[in-house]
């Protein structure tokens, strides 16, 4: 039997893609052709990036699709096929953009999860699904006050953004389609680089305020000194993404993969920023009526992370990750390795794989 993943060309999907290719198991990554190019061509180029070696690239292929399309524009002989092969599935791809329209950013997230979630019940339906695995975000609580437990969902919240929105009515969707099955739900919160190399391809949330900073472009920070900033490196998440797939298929529900009660306050994460960048504290502001926000689209989409009062009770997480080892290290342990590697990929502007990365360790 075999292991679909989607998202494999993307950040986290790429960490989850180079944990799964250590086993036996054939790993089929559903993966959307770009700008002319073929699957196989854009699943090699990401196995390039990773630093995979010809030798354990044989038990991986890519199948053409598309989470937007009917069917997810697999071919009907081709979805037959993959019904009766595949016993696991991991849905990694989404849309993370804050922006988008919300029918657009729902056809991906949500209808997009939802045929995932109909192709693992069709497995299911031939005798063979083991596990689903639901990639969320723990953000899906919103604008919540107070603590967000793993078991809730829709608690009356209002959302930042399309993004929130739509992962809160993918859950709530997945769980429908997928009723009955082993479904756990990973809840990710602000995912960064990755705790030993700092290595991301992505430079967004965290990575926009600490690059302006770096440029002495804030002087005053709309935001609370007391709000909670959850981060958590994108190797806790792909770890516990693995350990919930192979070692834990029992686990269903929901898990959160935040950093919690260890999440830092905005004031703490000031005092990190000024001493890995070398610069005098700023003052800060309350985010309403902020001149950073009104002049700067960024500033309007990732400024609200600083401003937050929930926090993420992870009691599940706690009885199944932490007690199997797998836990998040504090931020301030790796921040100065996030931003070493940032700095040194130009805050994204210079391409640097991830085997370029470790190549350093």
């Amino acid at each position: 039997m075999s292991t679909l993943l989607t998202g494999a060309t993307g950040f986290l999907g790429m960490e989850v893609l180079v944990r799964l290719l250590g086993d036996e198991r054939p790993l089929l990554a559903l993966v959307r052709g770009h700008d002319g190019e073929d699957p196989d061509a854009r699943l090699a180029e990401t196995l390039d990036r990773l630093g995979v070696p010809a030798g354990r690239r044989a038990g991986v292929r890519a199948v053409g699709g598309d989470l937007t399309a009917p069917g997810l524009g697999l071919d009907p002989d081709v979805r037959e096929a993959l019904v009766e092969e595949i016993d696991e599935v991991v849905h990694c791809a989404a849309s993370v953009s804050f922006d988008l329209p919300l029918e657009r950013a729902r056809e991906i997230n949500v209808a997009g999860a939802r045929r995932v979630a109909r192709l693992a019940a069709d497995a299911a339906d031939r005798g063979g699904l083991r596990r689903l695995v639901h990639v969320s975000t723990a953000y899906v609580a919103g604008r919540h006050p107070g603590r967000f437990a793993e078991d809730d969902l829709d608690v009356g919240q209002d959302f930042r953004n399309t993004y929130e929105q739509t992962k809160a009515e993918a859950e709530a969707s997945v769980r429908e389609e997928a009723a009955g099955l082993p479904l756990v739900v990973v809840r990710p919160s602000i995912v960064v680089g990755e705790s030993d190399s700092g290595w991301t391809p992505a430079f967004n949330v965290l990575y926009w305020p600490l690059r302006a900073f770096s440029r002495g472009l804030i002087e005053e920070l709309p935001a609370r000194a007391d709000g909670r900033v959850d981060v958590v490196p994108v190797d806790y998440v792909a770890d516990a993404i693995v350990h919930l797939l192979r070692d834990r298929p029992d686990v269903v529900g929901t898990v959160h993969v935040t950093a919690s009660d260890s999440a830092v306050t905005v004031d703490e994460l000031v005092d990190l920023a000024c001493t890995a960048l070398d610069r005098d504290r700023p003052r800060l502001a309350p985010l309403v009526g902020s001149e950073l926000a009104d002049r700067s689209p960024q500033a309007a989409q990732y400024l609200p992370y600083f401003d937050i009062d929930v926090a993420f009770d992870d009691a599940r997480a706690q009885k199944v990750l932490h007690a199997a080892g797998i836990a998040p290290p504090p931020l301030a342990g790796y921040f100065d390795r996030l931003v070493a590697f940032a700095q040194d990929a130009r805050w994204g502007k210079r391409d640097v794989t991830r085997a370029q990365a470790r190549a350093e360790l």
